[in-house]
C-alpha cells in the first residue's frame, strides 16, 4: 500500500488542482492525504481525480486550512467512524483497506505550539483500532539540526523538543527519521527566509514498522512543500506483526537505528535496521 501526504497551499486555482492531478499520476499511490486545501464549507469545487472517487473533506469557514483524504478506486475499503475537525485541522478516519483495519489521521498543524496535535492524538485514541498511521503538515520540525538547513531559533527548538515529546508519549514513531537517522531531507522551501526543512512527514507505531518498505521525500514541483510518500507491506504476515512490537519504547528503535553507519550504502542500511527492528521486537516478545 502506498500512501503519500502533501501540503498543497490551496486548490482553489484550477491551475493548483492540475499540478495536483499530475503529482498524484506521478506516484500513483493508494491513498491521498492532502493539507492546507483552503476549501470553504458547503463550497469546495470536486477533486476530478480519475480513479480516486472516494474522498473526504475537513474545512473550515474561511478559504484557509482544511485537510483532505482520497482513495484509489483500486482499493477495497469500508468507513467504520469519521472524525472532521470543524476548523479543517484535521481528519480521522476507522476502516479497513484491503481487509486490513486502520486508524488514519490526517493533520495540519499550527506554527505556535503543539497544543493542537495533542488534542488531535488524544482524540484519535479514543477511537484508534488497527493499526495507526499519521501524516500531515506539523509545522514543526523533530531535530532542529537535521531538519533545517539553517540555523534555528530558540522558539523553534521550542516547538522541536514539544514534538519529540509528543511523538514519544503516544508511542508514535517518525518513519523517515528511523530509516535515515543521520541524514538530512526537506519537504518545504521559504523563500522569504531562503531556507528548507522537514515539517511533514509519517508517523507510525511500533507495530508497523517492520511492514514498512520505503518512505521517500519526493522532489519540488510548482508548490513549496514536497509530497512524502509511505510505501506498506500488505501481506498478512508483516500486518500481524509481533506480538508487543508496539510497546517498543520510542528510544530503543531510535538507538538500533542509529548503530548503522552513515557510511553504509542506503538500501543496505535501511535492512539492516529492519532486521534490528524485528530482532528487538522478537526479543520483546519472548520476555512478554
Amino acid at each position: 500500500m502506498k500512501l503519500m501526504s502533501f501540503n498543497v497551499r490551496g486548490l482553489n486555482a484550477p491551475f493548483k488542482r492540475h499540478a495536483l492531478y499530475s503529482e498524484i499520476k506521478r506516484g500513483d499511490p493508494d491513498m491521498v492525504c492532502l493539507q492546507e486545501t483552503h476549501f470553504r464549507r458547503l463550497s469546495q469545487p470536486l477533486l476530478q481525480v480519475p480513479r480516486y472517487t472516494t474522498q473526504f473533506h475537513a474545512t473550515g469557514p474561511t478559504k484557509s486550512r482544511g485537510v483532505s483524504i482520497l482513495l484509489h478506486d483500486r482499493v477495497t475499503f469500508q468507513l467504520y467512524r469519521k472524525l472532521s475537525d470543524p476548523k479543517g485541522r484535521y481528519l480521522i478516519l476507522v476502516c479497513t483497506i484491503n481487509q486490513k483495519l486502520f486508524t488514519i489521521c490526517n493533520v495540519y498543524g499550527p506554527n505556535s505550539s503543539q497544543i493542537l496535535v495533542k488534542h488531535v492524538l488524544l482524540k484519535m485514541l479514543t477511537v484508534s483500532t488497527g493499526e495507526v498511521i499519521v501524516m500531515g503538515d506539523f509545522n514543526a520540525c523533530p531535530d532542529p539540526i537535521l531538519d533545517r538547513s539553517a540555523s534555528s531559533y530558540a522558539h523553534v527548538r521550542k516547538q522541536g523538543r514539544e514534538l519529540t515529546e509528543l511523538l514519544s508519549h503516544f508511542n508514535l514513531y517518525d518513519v523517515w527519521r528511523v530509516f535515515y537517522p543521520g541524514e538530512k531531507g526537506y519537504t518545504l522551501f521559504s523563500p522569504p527566509h531562503n531556507s528548507y526543512s522537514r515539517i511533514d512527514f509519517f508517523c507510525i507505531r511500533g507495530s508497523l514498522l517492520p511492514s514498512v518498505r520505503d518512505c521517500d521525500i519526493s522532489s519540488f514541483t510548482l508548490l513549496d512543500h514536497a509530497p512524502v510518500f509511505l510505501i506498506l507491506a500488505m501481506t498478512s504476515r508483516c500486518l500481524a506483526g509481533l506480538h508487543g512490537a508496539s510497546t517498543t519504547p520510542f528510544w530503543a528503535i531510535q538507538r538500533y537505528c542509529q548503530t548503522c553507519s552513515p557510511h553504509l550504502p542506503i538500501t543496505f542500511r535501511r535492512t539492516k535496521i529492519l532486521q534490528r527492528i524485528r530482532l528487538f521486537s522478537g526479543e520483546l516478545t519472548r520476555r512478554l
